[in-house]
């Protein structure tokens, strides 16, 4: 038998059997290279077709990504143009508030411009009643040094008049209890004695003014004085007692509308002129009635100056009414335009916000207060379309 020794393992086999292993151990390493190309290439086309899946699911995803994007990038600029508005809508509402606080502060200036002027002019005025009031006093001091030089030189002369006119004040009483006689204070210019003449059943009759004179020389402006101190007073009879009488009268008589008379003649003068105050009074009671009265109320409704007064009075009436209605318009346009501005601004941020929370999600935390003032406004447009 043929035998051949195996390098390997040193083993002594048969050539046939040696030449059997060989040539099963070639075809084994051909069918082996041959599995192993066909499985290379399998695993290429594998690999070849997971790649190509892959990339056409990556170009699927980055198209998606893509689009995405561009959807996010339109909702961006969305949000931006939404907000660029708000923010208009926003500087805008700043602006009138501006507006209207600088309005204010104008008017305001110019109230205190005025409250400072007016307070200048009190200051003023006051500070020039200071001066004349220092100035009076000093007038007033001249004044009084020139009357204690004039007194000093008349010497007991004011004292003579006041006698003269305590005694005269005396006996009017006297003579006329049931007048009221009444003495007219020191210091204060004018008549000396006021006598209201009086009924014993207490009517009074009229007003008798009495100034008393005790001089050397008669004064023209001493009637003067006495008849528009009458006028004031609304006094009847004017009666001047004097020592020294003006020309022409020589005990008693009337002297540019006021009884003159020496004092010698004053209490006969008085009782002739009271009677003629009484008959008079009767006179002027027995011709007032109800008829002359209604007549003059009916003259004076007739009249054009009651109807000028009426007018006036309406007048006024309309121009008030008119400004508060065009107040009341001013109110309501301005409210509805603020309405209107808060209903928009409301709307542009519940949509930015809606736009926030589809972007972030649940991220995002809804805002109660947001939906109240939607419901707010829902609820007051529905209310004015209803109105």
């Amino acid at each position: 038998m043929n035998t051949i020794q195996c390098p390997h393992c040193k083993k002594t086999v048969e050539i046939s059997e040696a030449l059997k292993h060989q040539f099963n151990s070639e075809e084994r390493q051909k069918i082996e290279a041959e599995f192993e190309k066909k499985l290379e290439t399998v695993r290429q086309e594998a690999v070849d077709g997971s790649t190509k899946k892959l990339k056409e699911q990556f170009e699927l995803q980055v198209k998606q990504a893509k689009e995405e994007a561009v959807e996010k990038d339109e909702r961006i600029k969305k949000m931006l143009e939404q907000m660029t508005d708000l923010t208009q809508e926003l500087r805008k509402s700043k602006q009138e508030r501006d507006e209207a606080k600088l309005e204010m502060q104008k008017q305001l200036a110019v109230e205190e411009e005025k409250i400072r002027s007016e307070e200048r002019k009190k200051a003023e005025e006051e500070q020039r009643l200071k001066v004349l009031e220092k100035d009076k006093q000093l007038q007033d001091a001249l004044k009084a040094n020139e009357e204690m030089k004039r007194k000093l030189q008349q010497g007991s002369q004011q004292t003579q008049g006041e006698v003269l006119e305590l005694d005269l004040e005396l006996q009017l009483k006297e003579q006329f209890s049931a007048d009221e006689i009444i003495p007219v204070p020191k210091g204060v210019e004018g008549a000396d004695i006021s006598q209201k003449v009086k009924n014993k059943l207490g009517q009074t009759a009229g007003l008798i003014l009495w100034e008393t004179k005790r001089t050397k020389a008669w004064n023209s402006s001493w009637t003067a004085k006495l008849r528009e101190e009458k006028r004031i007073l609304n006094a009847s009879l004017a009666i001047l007692v004097s020592e020294v009488l003006p020309s022409g009268i020589t005990n008693f008589g009337l002297y540019e509308n006021v009884w003159v008379c020496s004092y010698a003649y004053a209490l006969p003068l008085v009782n002739v002129l009271r009677i003629g105050l009484f008959e008079l009074a009767v006179a002027k009671s027995a011709t007032a009635n109800k008829d002359e009265k209604l007549e003059a109320l009916f003259s004076y409704l007739i009249s054009d100056g009651f109807r000028n007064r009426f007018e006036s009075q309406v007048e006024s009436i309309i121009v008030l009414r008119n400004d508060l209605e065009a107040e009341q318009r001013s109110t309501i346009r301005l409210w509805k335009r603020r309405e209107i501005q808060i209903k928009r601004l409301m709307s542009s941020v519940a949509t930015m916000y809606g736009e926030l929370q589809g972007v972030m999600g649940e991220a995002l935390p809804t805002l109660p207060s947001l939906d109240s003032g939607l419901l707010l406004a829902n609820k007051s447009e529905q209310e004015n379309l209803l109105d």
